[in-house]
Order: structure tokens, then C-alpha cells, then sequence
């Protein structure tokens, strides 16, 4: 191809007026001169965006006013998903050296509902938390409430999410520095606060769906079992009170709502601590995973993903969808067949708004402290720039799909770069 479009961005019709002055297949464009998303792309729509793209509409124009209120970013990421890598979001064009012939490599949505994006998006995540974590032992947390409770973390979405994650930093801080004594004259809990403050580290996950995809906001913890002295020492901190961490994070967060809410609430919370007069479940085991890589795969797969995986989805027939899982409870298989449109009301509700951080670093973690450069590091300086290289593209489909995607599909040789087609 000639230099002077090389390095460039152009339009398709820039493109296809370029190409038609040459030899060039047929099949490249469609009858009304558009791209042919199928010409050597390597483009294989997933279920999930077949799904969409076959009935989102009709679920748009049915609950319009509904989804632009609660999930306003809804539209926009569905259509993104379903002209992921199909050239309609631009794409790089190489030329093989051999044949000649254009290849297409399509832009990606990167969209965290689209099963090959939110793959990338959780290595990105796994590797920035591995990065930034120390080499010591860390504790698995997850932090459930009432589902009564669960409608009011749906809509106002950011405000209540983040204040799902207030009562929780402020639940382990209290656990680290607080303690509580009844004061029999009194007769009520005095609070005593240690004169060496501790401060933890943290990193803390928002899931919000259980294994059948229900609407349930909880959040994951993988904290490290040391603490930061205001004394600059650093100590261990490997024990944890679950009675004190269900009962703070219990009040915590229901002092939290009733704030928040007003007045309505009371009930609510009165009801909530008769039902758990032990306070909410708080699980803490001393050992959850294998490793702290393990625990940072496990808690951040579903952060960056469909509520879904596409091996999950059984059948497919256009007009009903079948899905199974496994109940958290008892471990049972169950298959669900719901219609297209009941499908995609069901992961509209986990969309997250453009920018909210579903992942977040507390304590020590967020910004480097004066012990920081002493602390042995999970991953070495000498292996974060190897390891950040394992994530670019070529490297990434190299190693998930066996082959380059830079390299010809025919000759399976390097192709060279031509152009931006905007």
C-alpha cells in the first residue's frame, strides 16, 4: 500500500475509495458500501451480544423511561457490547506481505459486561492489586446484610454503593482501634479507643449478584493481616473477632441508611436486629485460598465481567434463554429458562455507571506511607515490568487463543500496519 495513507486516520468511505483504485476482494464491503464486519475479522459474536442485539431494543422501547433513570449508561454500553471487534468501533487495517490482502483488527468495547473485554479488564485488575499488595498473608472477608436490605443499594446507585463501602472501611477500622465495655453504672457500652492508632490495608470488591443472578450487593475484602502503628512500626494482626465484625458492621451500617433515609427506616431496622441479634454475616475464615493470587482471581472475576459466563448459558433459540448454576446454599444444580427480554432485564441490573470504581484500596494501600520502600513487595521491581507486558494484546491472544493476531490469517506471516479507519 502506498505511503501516503499510512499512519492515518480515515474514514470508511476514504477507505473504500482508496481500495477500489486497486485489486481488492470483493467481499471486503457490502452492497450499501459499508465494511463486511465477517471479512477477515476474527470477530465471533458471543451469546450474550446475539442476545442483545436480537431484543435489546424491544426492551429499550418497552422500559425506556425506567432504564434511562436507573441504569443511564445502559444504552450505550448494550450497543457498544454488540459492535465490539465488528469494525463499526473503528478497527487497525494491516496488509499481508505475501497476498496482499487486508486484515482487519476491530476495536474492542470495553465494556465489563462483554465476555472477552471483561476477561482483559480482570487480568489488568488481578495485576495492578498483585503489584501493589506485600508479601504477607491476607484474609479473605465478605460482607452480607439482610436481603430486605438489598433494594435500597439498587437505585440511587452511586450513593448508596458508596455508602455500602463506608460501613465497611469504618467497620475494620473500628475492629483495628476501637473497643466497647458496658458500664454497669451507666448501664450502657463506653467505647475506648487504643492510643497507638493502627491503620490496615485493604482492597475491597463489589459484587452484586449471586449464582442466580439476582440483585445482591455485597462486598469482598482481601486485607493484610499487619497494620500500619502510628508509631511508624509495623505490626501482625492476625486475628478477628466475627461476632465484633457482624455487630459493628451491622449497626454500622444500618445508622448509615437511617441517616441516609430518614425516618421510614426505623422499622426497618428495629426488624433487622430482632431478626440477627448476632448481627449481619460476616464471613472471615482463616484460610480461604491457596494463595493470595488465588483470592485476587477469585474476588476480582467478578468485578470485571458479565453476571454470567457463556459456558453457563445452556440454550439459546432466539427467543428463550436457558441457564444454569449451582445454589450457594446447598451446592444443588438448578436451569432456568426465561425469555430473551426477561435475560436482559436481569444483567441490566448489574450495568455500573461510566467511572464508578467497583474495586477500591483502603488504609496503607491507597498512597504510599513512610515504611513503604522496607516492605517486601508480592511482585519485585524486577518482575512488574515483564509481568505488564504478559497483558498487551498480542501477548494476551497469543497465550488465550493459540495464535498472532498480527499474523496473516492465510499466509501466517506478519502483516504490516496501514491505517486507522475512523
Amino acid at each position: 500500500m502506498k505511503k501516503e495513507v499510512k499512519d492515518i486516520a480515515i474514514t470508511i468511505d476514504e477507505f473504500k475509495n482508496y481500495v477500489l483504485s486497486h485489486d481488492y476482494n470483493e467481499n471486503m464491503f457490502n452492497e450499501d458500501g459499508s465494511l463486511n464486519p465477517k471479512y477477515n475479522s476474527y470477530k465471533k459474536t458471543g451469546i450474550i451480544a446475539k442476545i442483545f442485539e436480537g431484543h435489546f431494543d424491544d426492551v429499550y422501547k418497552m422500559y425506556k423511561e425506567s432504564i434511562d433513570l436507573k441504569r443511564p449508561n445502559a444504552k450505550n454500553e448494550i450497543q457498544k457490547i454488540i459492535d465490539c471487534s465488528n469494525k463499526n468501533l473503528g478497527s487497525s487495517v494491516y496488509e499481508c506481505p505475501e497476498c496482499g490482502d487486508f486484515v482487519f483488527v476491530g476495536h474492542t468495547c470495553k465494556s465489563r459486561l462483554c465476555s472477552s473485554c471483561g476477561y482483559k479488564y480482570k487480568n489488568e485488575r488481578v495485576e495492578n492489586i498483585m503489584q501493589t499488595a506485600y508479601s504477607c498473608n491476607h484474609r479473605h472477608i465478605v460482607f452480607t446484610m439482610d436481603k430486605t436490605l438489598w433494594k435500597y443499594f439498587y437505585f440511587p446507585f452511586e450513593r448508596r454503593i458508596n455508602l455500602l463501602y463506608k460501613a465497611v472501611r469504618d467497620t475494620l477500622y473500628s475492629i483495628y482501634n476501637e473497643s466497647f465495655k458496658y458500664d454497669k453504672k451507666k448501664k450502657k457500652l463506653k467505647k475506648y479507643v487504643t492510643k497507638i492508632l493502627k491503620t490496615p490495608g485493604f482492597f475491597a470488591f463489589l459484587h452484586t449478584f449471586g449464582r442466580d443472578l439476582k440483585w445482591h450487593p455485597h462486598i469482598h475484602v482481601l486485607i493484610a493481616e499487619i497494620a500500619l502503628c502510628s508509631n511508624n512500626k509495623v505490626v501482625k494482626h492476625e486475628y478477628f473477632d466475627y461476632d465484633a465484625l457482624s455487630r459493628r458492621f451491622q449497626k454500622i451500617l444500618l445508622d448509615l441508611l437511617e441517616k441516609e433515609i430518614g425516618p421510614s427506616f426505623k422499622k426497618i431496622k428495629t426488624e433487622c436486629y430482632r431478626k440477627y441479634n448476632k448481627g449481619f454475616y460476616v464471613h472471615a475464615p482463616k484460610k480461604d485460598f491457596k494463595n493470595l493470587k488465588d483470592g485476587i482471581e477469585y474476588v476480582t472475576r467478578y468485578c470485571g465481567r458479565a453476571p454470567i459466563s457463556e459456558n453457563r448459558i445452556l440454550n439459546y433459540d432466539g427467543e428463550n434463554v436457558t441457564f444454569c448454576y449451582n445454589a450457594h446454599e446447598d451446592n444443588k444444580y438448578h436451569e432456568v429458562t426465561v425469555t430473551a427480554e426477561e435475560f436482559i432485564k436481569i444483567l441490566l441490573n448489574h450495568i455500573i455507571p461510566t467511572g464508578f470504581k467497583v474495586i477500591r484500596y483502603y488504609g496503607f494501600y491507597r498512597k504510599k506511607h513512610i515504611l513503604h520502600d522496607k516492605m517486601v513487595m508480592l511482585v519485585s521491581k524486577e518482575k512488574k515490568t515483564i509481568r505488564k507486558s504478559f497483558l498487551k494484546h498480542e501477548l494476551s491472544v497469543l497465550r488465550s487463543f493459540k495464535r498472532n493476531p498480527y499474523n496473516c490469517p492465510k499466509c501466517d506471516v506478519r502483516m504490516n500496519y496501514v491505517v486507522l479507519l475512523i
